[in-house]
């Protein structure tokens, strides 16, 4: 009986964990190369170790710098703050992708920083170039940390 009730209340818990929402702090490095910058629309998949995930399809719908800037572009420190569904542990894997568009769509990234408020923080270095015309030709960066140490201070 007693595990019965334990089994009960795990599966509440977990309930809840997956039906809450949390809010996420995000900061995006953009590398200091020459034409590093873009205007592409960027989205942002993050997932912890347990597989749950927060999806951003249009991070710039995210942004918290001020108005009228321009993000993503040469050196910039850009920062994101919204809700998404709360993870039980930190975000560990990371996928960001460009979808090509705009005047610039090359883009150099340094690194992404993702936090659950409330929870760890988890920094992704990521030293790619997201383009068709630089190597690795891809418009992705996949990034998996899970199991790994590698909080953010």
């Amino acid at each position: 009986m007693k595990l019965l009730i334990f089994v009960a209340c795990v599966l509440v818990v977990a309930a809840s964990t997956a039906s809450a929402q949390c809010t996420f702090e995000i900061t995006v490095q953009t590398g200091d190369r020459k034409d590093a910058g873009t205007d592409a629309r960027v989205s942002l998949k993050v997932s912890s170790a347990r597989g749950e995930t927060l999806q951003i399809n249009n991070l710039e719908s995210w942004g918290q710098m001020s108005a009228g800037h321009d993000y993503f572009e040469r050196a910039n420190l850009d920062r994101f703050r919204g809700n998404g569904p709360c993870m039980s542990s930190e975000p560990c894997k990371m996928t960001i992708s460009s979808d090509n568009s705009g005047n610039k769509p090359g883009w150099y990234l340094s690194s992404v920083t993702v936090a659950q408020l409330g929870l760890a923080s988890h920094r992704w270095n990521v030293d790619q170039w997201l383009a068709m015309d630089e190597a690795p030709h891809q418009l992705f960066a996949d990034r998996n940390g899970c199991g790994f140490v590698a909080a953010a201070p």
